[in-house]
């Protein structure tokens, strides 16, 4: 009995008070903040929930103590569990039906709310259609959060020190998340994208 009890001690992890998260979200580091604000971008494009909604959201949670924050975590792991929670939930919502159908935009009962189609600048700007590419890419990285970050920052037009920013890793760090990433595309895509 005494060595069962002594399992769930074991087990017991000590969680930052509100405080302590409160102040470990205002000791945020830019780089901190910026793969914050990446995370939350890359799951805003699943989920349909703007990213300021998305980070407010995480915020929140942390801060209220819904969401513990256990001692020792990094920041930037917490918080970006918590964003991968709340569009995991969003997207299990949508797909049970669960959210509320807005009018469509001018139909004078509401708010026009802007057009989600993509615009004729936008359409232009492709050669090709990137939207079934990287649908492919999410799929095959689904279950590696640095690949998925890696992804989000080249679509954003990062590049070498930034994109080590980004990850936090050095220039053989980002070698080794870019090298794994081209291995998991040409193995799950051995002739390429037109094939």
């Amino acid at each position: 009995m005494h060595d069962v009890v002594g399992l769930a001690e074991e087990r017991k992890v000590d969680h930052l008070s509100t405080d302590e998260v409160r102040d470990a979200l205002r000791a945020m580091s830019a780089t901190q903040a910026a793969k914050i604000e990446a995370i939350t971008r890359w799951f805003s494009r699943k989920c349909n929930v703007p990213a300021e909604d998305l980070r407010q959201e995480a915020f929140k949670r942390l801060l209220s103590g819904s969401r513990r924050f256990p001692r020792g975590a990094e920041l930037t792991v917490i918080v970006s569990g918590t964003i991968r929670s709340l569009a995991s939930e969003e997207i299990e919502a949508i797909r049970a039906g669960r959210r509320k159908v807005l009018p469509p935009a001018g139909s004078g009962d509401g708010v026009d709310l802007p057009d989600p189609a993509p615009s004729p600048e936008q359409l232009l700007s492709s050669s090709r259609d990137d939207a079934r590419v990287l649908a492919a890419i999410e799929s095959l990285i689904a279950d590696d959060e640095e690949l998925q970050i890696l992804v989000e920052g080249i679509c954003d037009h990062m590049r070498g020190r930034q994109l080590e920013e980004l990850l936090n890793v050095d220039a053989k760090g980002l070698a080794a998340i870019r090298k794994r990433l081209r291995r998991k595309l040409q193995t799950a895509l051995p002739g390429g994208w037109e094939q």
